[in-house]
């Protein structure tokens, strides 16, 4: 699969496979991830405000895009499965805690 992070930018859609909303991308990351599903290889990923309010923070890896199209970024997994990635919850170590 063809790296779409280049793709990505703060404002975009983010939706499920199955259509479901989760929010929008406040930002994209560029750099390697020590959990990646490659070691040693890069995992940009974009953070995505969720929830009322925006209150949710997700960390979502590049490699779990679909398809972007237009201001919409489609994931390659459904609303009930991106909310049971532990990892999307945490913010990757390897990005500055700032």
């Amino acid at each position: 699969m063809a790296d779409m992070s280049t793709q990505l930018h703060e404002g975009m859609e983010v939706h499920t496979s199955d259509g479901s909303k989760l929010g929008k991308i406040a930002q994209v990351w560029f750099g390697a991830s020590v959990g990646s599903i490659t070691p040693g290889t890069e995992e940009s990923c974009f953070e995505v405000h969720r929830g009322f309010l925006g209150r949710e923070t997700l960390y979502i890896p590049c490699s779990a895009v679909a398809n972007v199209t237009n201001n919409t970024v489609t994931l390659n997994v459904d609303a009930s499965a991106a909310g049971e990635m532990p990892s999307w919850h945490r913010k990757p170590a390897w990005i500055s805690q700032d």
